[in-house]
């Protein structure tokens, strides 16, 4: 393999009285190794934007859905999610698009309570003329039952999410967060921490020829202050949100009975 020289730097090095000319040797390996080092760095910071983006947040009080008259609830809202990126950095300058500094998530969310303070959500997202789609899944566990307090509730919740549908790239989270909120008739605040672990999955054509890329995992604490606001059978919800580094701000509107 050939070896090319380059000589980066020609300063006098006095040691011993002897001045030397600093010179460094660069491969075509060198070369390489750095371009693996710099696609991944960018898949990475993509990776960590797009698993925030896709998030399945609380959108909703600390109160079961079945909470009510009966032992059972339902609701169906829409959301408008805007993640907060910076468009001049490499992952996203070198798509040649003209992106905004909050780029949206629009979504739709099915909830259901059943007795027991047991609640399940469906959250969705599909992308108009493409294959993309965003799906999340989550349980919920309330625990007011349990905290002697009025108007204080707390709950748990498990929760996953994916991007499909990408060229040669794939998103899942999975996570837990613990929320404690008041119940008050019309304005429900509360607040939830948690974690979230994201897995990146290149393929295709990601993963073949001279830059390879790997599947990159990583674990961030989350971090949601909201408010629910109950209008009858209407619903809004505002929240905002982080995920490691990243803000997410949400609104929600939708009907629950």
């Amino acid at each position: 393999m050939k070896t090319i020289y380059s000589i980066f730097a020609a300063s006098a090095l006095l040691l011993g009285g002897t001045a030397q000319a600093a010179t460094l040797t660069v491969t075509p390996a060198d070369l390489l190794n750095q371009a693996q080092a710099d696609a991944q760095n960018q898949f990475n910071a993509l990776s960590d934007d797009l698993s925030a983006g896709i998030w399945m947040n609380p959108s909703n009080s600390a109160e079961a859905h079945s909470a009510g008259i009966i032992p059972v609830g339902f609701q169906i809202a829409v959301e408008a999610a805007a993640l907060t990126i910076d468009p001049t950095a490499a992952h996203w300058a070198n798509m040649n698009a003209d992106l905004p500094e909050a780029l949206p998530f629009p979504r739709l969310r099915i909830s259901a309570g059943i007795p027991f303070g047991l609640d399940f959500s469906y959250m969705t997202l599909s992308m108009p003329d493409s294959n993309i789609e965003m799906t999340g899944y989550e349980g919920r566990f309330a625990l007011g039952s349990f905290i002697p307090v009025p108007f204080v509730e707390a709950n748990i919740r498990y929760h996953q999410s994916s991007l499909t549908g990408v060229d040669d790239f794939e998103i899942k989270n999975s996570g837990f967060g613990v929320m404690i909120g008041a119940n008050f008739p019309i304005i429900k605040p509360y607040a939830e921490f948690g974690t979230v672990t994201s897995t990146a999955t290149p393929s295709g054509q990601l993963v073949s020829g001279p830059v390879v890329l790997q599947e990159y995992e990583s674990k961030k604490t989350t971090t949601t202050i909201g408010a629910k606001i109950e209008l009858a059978f209407f619903i809004i919800n505002l929240e905002q949100s982080t995920v490691g580094d990243q803000k997410l701000t949400t609104a929600k509107l939708g009907f629950e009975f």
